[in-house]
C-alpha cells in the first residue's frame, strides 16, 4: 500500500494521508477485539490494519526529509528505533495481558496505543526546502508540494523514478536481498526449538531487536559523516547478514545463535535506518517520496514469498539447513547488484536543476496569486521573475535571477 500512499500524499498532502492510515489502524484493531471468527480477522487485523500501517509508515519516513538535511541518518535511526523498543517491551507485556485480560482487551489496549497516531499525524507539516527573497511568489506548503505541482496523473504515479539508473539498481538490489532478509524473523524460533529443545528460543528475537535499536542510533550517526558513503555501508550490512544467516543451521551451541542474532540485529539496524537517507541522496527531496513508496511496495513481494519458500523446504527436507543457506545467499547477491550503482555523494543537496524546475512550476501555476510588485503586465506581456537560492557542491551559495 505504500505505492498508493505516495499517490495520496502527492494528491492530498501529508496530514490527510497519515491521518487516514492512523484511522484505519484504529478501526482494524478495535474491530478485531469483537470478532469471534478467525476468517474475519483476515479482514480487520490483516487488511484494514495492514492498509493503515502502509499509509502511516510511508509518511513517517518521508516527512523526516522535510525537517532534516544534515542529520538524516541519526534522525531515521531515532525514529525507527521505536520499533525495536516496542517489539522488546510488548513481547514482555502482551503475554501477561493475554493471560490475565484475554485477547479482547489486549486488542483494545493496542488500539489505545495506536490511537495516539491520530493526534501525532496532525503535527506533520511539510516544509519548504529553499528560501526565496521574493516571498510573494511562494504559496502555501501544501500547494507547493502536494496539490498544485501537476494536473496530470503521471505526477501522482511517477514511474520516471526508475529512469534514474542509481535508484533502479538500488531498488533491484534491495528486492533481491529481502527474499532472504525476513526468513530468520519467521523461522529462527522453530529452528531453535528443533535443534535445542528446552531452550528459550524467543530470547533470540529479543536480542536481535535490542541490537537493532543500537545499530540504528550508532550507525545512523556514523552515516551522517561526510566521509561515509551510505550505500557502501548498507552493502556491507547485507553481506554480513547473508553470511550470518548461512551460519545459523551450523551453530552447535545455543550461545552461538545468540551471538549471531546480536550481530544480525546491528546489521538490520543499519539497513533500516538508511532507507530514507539514501532515497533522499539519490532522488532529492521532490522525488524521494515516490521513490520510497515504490521501494516499500516492492518489499511486499519478497516478504510474501521468502518465508513460505523456506517453510516449503523445511516440510520436505525436515531441516532448515538448505533454507537458511539459500536465504543467506540473497542478501549477498543483492549487495553485489548494488555494486553497479554509480557513486552517490552523501549529505549533499540535490542539483540546482531540481530547485529551479520545482519553483518554476509553482510560479507558472500560481501566477494569478502573485502580487503586483512581482508581475508587471503591459500590453498583454507578463514578466515573471524567478529567484533561486542555489547551493552547489564544494562552492559558496549563489543567487540566480531569471526573467521570462
Amino acid at each position: 500500500m505504500s505505492i498508493f500512499a505516495s499517490m495520496c500524499k502527492d494528491r492530498f498532502g501529508f496530514r490527510p494521508t497519515a491521518f487516514l492510515g492512523a484511522f484505519l489502524g484504529v478501526v482494524g484493531l478495535f474491530s478485531s477485539a469483537f470478532i469471534q471468527q478467525l476468517e474475519l480477522l483476515y479482514l480487520s487485523f490483516g487488511l484494514i490494519l495492514g492498509v493503515g500501517l502502509g499509509f502511516t509508515y510511508f509518511t513517517s519516513l518521508v516527512i523526516l526529509g522535510h525537517y532534516f538535511k544534515k542529520h538524516m541518518g541519526i534522525v531515521n535511526g531515532i525514529v525507527s528505533m521505536g520499533s525495536s523498543i516496542y517489539t522488546v517491551s510488548l513481547s514482555l507485556v502482551l503475554p501477561t495481558a493475554l493471560e490475565s485480560l484475554g485477547i479482547k482487551f489486549t486488542f483494545i489496549i493496542l488500539c489505545g496505543l495506536y490511537s495516539m497516531l491520530l493526534l501525532c499525524t496532525l503535527t506533520w507539516k511539510p516544509l519548504l526546502y529553499r528560501k526565496y527573497d521574493n516571498t510573494e511568489m511562494v504559496v502555501s506548503n501544501e500547494t507547493y508540494l502536494d496539490k498544485k505541482c501537476s494536473c496530470s496523473t503521471k505526477y501522482y504515479l511517477n514511474w520516471k523514478v526508475f529512469g534514474n539508473r542509481t535508484y533502479f539498481v538500488w531498488f533491484l538490489g534491495f528486492i533481491v536481498a529481502f527474499f532472504g532478509y525476513i526468513v530468520p524473523f519467521v523461522h529462527l524460533v522453530k529452528h531453535t526449538q528443533d535443534t535445542f529443545p528446552g531452550s528459550n528460543a524467543f530470547i533470540l528475537i529479543t536480542c536481535l531487536y535490542v541490537t537493532s535499536g543500537f545499530g540504528k542510533i550508532v550507525f545512523g550517526k556514523i552515516a551522517d559523516l561526510k566521509c561515509v558513503n551510505r550505500i557502501y555501508m548498507q552493502q556491507c550490512a547485507f553481506v554480513l547478514m547473508g553470511v550470518l544467516e548461512a551460519c545459523i543451521p551450523f551453530s552447535e551451541k545455543f550461545e552461538g545463535l545468540i551471538v549471531i542474532c546480536l550481530i544480525f540485529g546491528v546489521c538490520d539496524g543499519i539497513v533500516v535506518c538508511l532507507i530514507g537517507p539514501i532515497a533522499f541522496d539519490i532522488m532529492g527531496p521532490i522525488d524521494a517520496s515516490q521513490a520510497i513508496g515504490f521501494l516499500l511496495g516492492g518489499f511486499s513481494i519478497p516478504f510474501a514469498v521468502g518465508p513460505p519458500i523456506a517453510g516449503f523446504l523445511y516440510d520436505h527436507l525436515h531441516t532448515y539447513e538448505i533454507a537458511f543457506v539459500v536465504a543467506g545467499v540473497t542478501p549477498i547477491v543483492g549487495a553485489i547488484i548494488m555494486c553497479l550503482i554509480p557513486r552517490v555523494q552523501p549529505n549533499i543537496p540535490r542539483p540546482a536543476r531540481t530547485e529551479t524546475h520545482t519553483f518554476s512550476s509553482i510560479a507558472t501555476l500560481n501566477v494569478d496569486h502573485a502580487g503586483q510588485s512581482t508581475l508587471d503586465t503591459q500590453e498583454n506581456e507578463i514578466e515573471i521573475v524567478c529567484a533561486c537560492h542555489i547551493k552547489l557542491p564544494n562552492s559558496t551559495d549563489k543567487e540566480y535571477t531569471t526573467h521570462f
